[in-house]
């Protein structure tokens, strides 16, 4: 005679709610901010020519700061409903995140900026990174719940999954390789335009110096914008699409139009540095969303059922 047996199924994780997230991500730009204001503070008073830094003005750091962690609070809330494993995939997305905002620091030392301040950039980034994803992840995380069943196992299914999940065929990892290449391409175009072309040029949709990288950028980000909008509409047409697929591709298309619209903010000087945020922002938006297929867990479901039977 068999003895009886218990089963204990880990279920999708409850998601934490928008309100909440929204709170996180208001309290990690308020903390990020003004951790960055000490290190401004710290830099300057350890060399006083450093007074006038440009990139150390409150507004500009600011303004970037807060844009960028409103933008990881809105990925952690997406990712919490639409990802099968998301703490996981956020972990991996902000590990690359942060070495992506290096980026510029070393375009700042290649224009022979002061290294002093270059490395206090550095470390503003990284503080920015650590801040936000621990307010994140702990201030608004996802939770584990168990069902205890005796001689069956529990009927609810998990998230992950789902039939759409399971039966949808899924887009070649080729396509994302090759949107992530158009969307560093684009970015590398932006960062030579920044060279070439002036931030204080008068106001206007085409410069007289560097027009050519100019239009070069234009009309990549353009082609870009179709390529995106064109895999959205290819998995529109399929009746099932895995979740994973569907973010990758709206997180795409929503970073070229925030790069788009960046773009339109720079014509105007009061409004270019926020533009240049958002280009920024938009990118990175669109680059993270194509890695999302090749780094998130590949069997994510593995980890999530666990089964006891004495």
């Amino acid at each position: 005679m068999s003895e009886p047996s218990s089963t204990t199924m880990t279920v999708a994780h409850p998601t934490p709610s928008a309100l909440r997230v929204a709170v996180m991500t208001v309290l990690s730009a308020l903390a990020s901010i003004v951790v960055n204001a000490g290190l401004v503070w710290l830099a300057k008073a350890s060399d006083p020519s450093l007074q006038r830094y440009s990139h150390f003005r409150l507004w500009d750091y600011g303004t970037l700061t807060a844009v960028g962690v409103v933008a990881a609070g809105a990925a952690w809330y997406v990712a919490t409903r639409s990802l099968p494993s998301p703490r996981h995939t956020f972990f991996r997305v902000a590990v690359v995140v942060t070495l992506a905002l290096w980026v510029p620091d070393v375009w700042l030392l290649i224009k022979h900026e002061p290294t002093r301040a270059v490395v206090f950039l550095v470390i503003m980034h990284a503080a920015v990174a650590l801040i936000t994803y621990n307010f994140l992840i702990y201030g608004a995380p996802v939770g584990a719940r168990a069902i205890a069943g005796t001689g069956a196992v529990a009927t609810r299914a998990p998230r992950a999954a789902s039939e759409g999940d399971t039966t949808a065929t899924r887009v070649s990892r080729g396509v994302w390789v090759a949107l992530m290449i158009a969307v560093v391409v684009e970015f590398l175009a932006g960062l030579v335009g920044m060279l070439y072309v002036p931030f204080n040029r008068p106001d206007g949709w085409l410069s007289h110096r560097g027009e050519a990288i100019y239009l070069l950028h234009a009309v990549l980000g353009g082609l870009l914008g179709v390529a995106a909008v064109a895999v959205v509409c290819h998995l529109s047409r399929r009746k099932t699409i895995h979740r994973v697929d569907r973010v990758a591709a709206v997180s795409g298309r929503c970073g070229v139009l925030v790069g788009a619209i960046g773009g339109a903010l720079c014509v105007s000087h009061p409004l270019r540095l926020l533009g240049m945020a958002l280009m920024f922002l938009g990118v990175s938006v669109a680059f993270f969303g194509y890695l999302i297929p090749m780094i998130d867990d590949a069997h994510p479901l593995a980890s999530e059922v666990t089964s006891t039977t004495s």
